[in-house]
């Protein structure tokens, strides 16, 4: 009653300076973003959380007439103090200018819009992109600011590209009788939006899989998928997403490989002559283990010793090719060099470090004194795989309009590192190594495969890193896939030995179980 009272006295003969400080509209933002990011097949990639929006316009607010609007205020009254027990529409008409009530419910949004008799109110819903998973790719890229960004990096090639883009707005207008009325002011029409190389479906399987119980005892897991003939990133996820991009080597200087660089090692020597797949070498168990004590292999073919990973043997294979071949090829396959670009605090992708003269190109040849990120070494076999074309590896498929229309298409040019012949030996190898060796826990029934496992050393030395990189085909496609468990540590649950043979390939193996269940 007392606030009905005040709302007479108030409103029943609202000034004519009220009416005279008027302004006939009112401008709002509806995104925080002002691009679009779509994957390969036109599906939105960002999740948004929805704002629902309340602004009260104190000046047209005090022209309600008591005997019109009473009822609704009353219920808008009611409503509010659900979300502000301190509500009270007597006090907003004491203040000056616009309040903003940001975090009501959709409930309570939906309740205030069907208030139609009150003036000087208005309702808007705010489109907020969900960054809870920060290191999501789409997330990355739609958290880029202009502030610190660094000239010639990831983050600026995007700015390039949106930096004209205006921001999806709304009208609010007021009419005679002091009531908003909205009307679409811009919706981005003349915008440019970014469509990834991404696909959005392939992604959920695999992080399905990567946060299935059987893999809760690794604290992260990180995946790529390249289709070979195009070098295009089809799926780059993690296990927690959350921490800093394990596939990109955020805040670190990389990996050491392992022995998945033995791949490159024998395409290499292949490819200068030095060695052949059925060239026979002995291991002498100088720097090959089992079970924690040196062993000897003894006289092995290089594709026998890519079954059983042989250190001595791929030593000995690095050895032929020498240090300046294998720093030359492996400059031309995109290491230590960042692919995306991203640069910036907290952002930085990792290049990678060279194996030095001094570290010895037998520690080079098996992984060893080099470092690298899974995105680097996903794009350096996926050469061999793509019969010794490399492609740099990319995101970003093609710039569109807002009606899906596409405005640029992305071309990135392939160059021939190895002989196509090098990279089919290379790869019946790899079958080799799923079929007849290491990778047996990658193996899957019916269709052409091949990889090779790797364990690497940690940070000082402590702990492990547990690798699998090999191809698949599908529906006519080669693909590459690579998977990295960093920091494994030391034992399985089920009491063996950490290393990639039953961290990374098992992975592997599910990860084309469940691309191909539907194809």
């Amino acid at each position: 009653m007392l606030l009905s009272v005040r709302l007479y006295y108030l409103q029943v003969q609202p000034s004519t300076q009220v009416q005279g400080e008027l302004q006939n509209h009112q401008i709002e933002t509806l995104s925080e973003l002002n691009y679009r990011i779509l994957d390969t097949n036109g599906k939105d990639l960002l999740n948004y959380k929805k704002k629902y929006v309340l602004v009260i316009d104190s000046r047209p607010f005090k022209l309600n007439n008591y005997e019109e609007t009473l009822e609704d205020l009353l219920a808008l009254n009611f409503i509010m103090k659900s979300e502000d027990t301190n509500f009270n529409y007597s006090d907003i008409i004491a203040l000056n200018g616009k309040t903003y009530y940001d975090e009501i419910t959709e409930e309570t949004y939906n309740k205030i819009k069907k208030l139609n008799n009150i003036k000087g109110i208005y309702l808007y819903v705010y489109d907020m992109v969900d960054s809870s998973e920060g290191w999501r790719i789409e997330n990355f890229i739609a958290n880029i600011r202009e502030d610190n960004i660094v000239e010639g990096s990831f983050q600026h090639q995007i700015l390039d590209i949106v930096g004209e883009n205006e921001y999806p707005s709304i009208s609010f207008n007021l009419d005679q009788k002091a009531n908003y009325t909205e009307s679409i002011l811009n919706y981005g029409e003349n915008n440019k939006n970014l469509k990834l190389t991404i696909n959005k479906e392939w992604e959920e399987k695999i992080r399905d899989i990567l946060l299935d119980d059987s893999y809760s005892f690794l604290e992260n897991i990180g995946v790529v998928l390249l289709e070979s003939e195009t070098g295009k990133i089809r799926a780059m996820v993690q296990k927690d997403e959350s921490k800093a991009n394990v596939n990109l080597g955020i805040g670190t200087i990389g990996y050491e490989p392992g022995s998945i660089f033995k791949v490159l090692t024998e395409a290499i020597g292949l490819d200068l002559g030095k060695i052949s797949s059925s060239s026979v070498f002995t291991c002498e168990g100088k720097i090959c283990t089992k079970l924690g004590e040196q062993y000897a292999h003894g006289d092995l073919t290089v594709d026998e010793a890519l079954q059983v990973s042989c250190n001595d043997i791929f030593a000995k294979v690095g050895e032929l090719s020498g240090y300046e071949n294998m720093i030359e090829y492996t400059e031309k396959l995109g290491l230590y060099q960042k692919i995306l670009g991203l640069s910036g605090e907290n952002k930085e992708e990792a290049a990678g470090v060279k194996a030095t003269y001094e570290d010895g190109v037998s520690n080079f040849s098996i992984g060893q004194c080099v470092t690298v990120t899974p995105l680097q070494i996903a794009g350096a076999i996926n050469a061999v795989v793509n019969d010794g074309v490399y492609i740099k590896p990319t995101i970003i498929d093609s710039i569109i309009d807002n009606d899906d229309n596409e405005v640029e298409h992305i071309e990135v040019e392939g160059k021939r590192v190895f002989s196509e012949t090098t990279a089919k030996i290379v790869q019946d190898s790899m079958t080799n190594v799923i079929w007849k060796g290491t990778g047996y826990e990658a193996k899957v029934e019916g269709i052409t495969q091949g990889g090779k496992t790797g364990t690497s050393t940690g940070e000082g030395g402590k702990t492990n890193h547990g690798w699998f990189a090999g191809y698949f085909e599908m529906d006519g496609k080669k693909y590459t896939l690579l998977v990295v468990a960093p920091n494994i540590g030391d034992n399985h649950p089920d009491g063996r030995e950490l290393g990639g043979g039953n961290t990374g390939a098992p992975i592997f193996r599910q990860i084309i179980n469940s691309l191909i269940s539907n194809n």
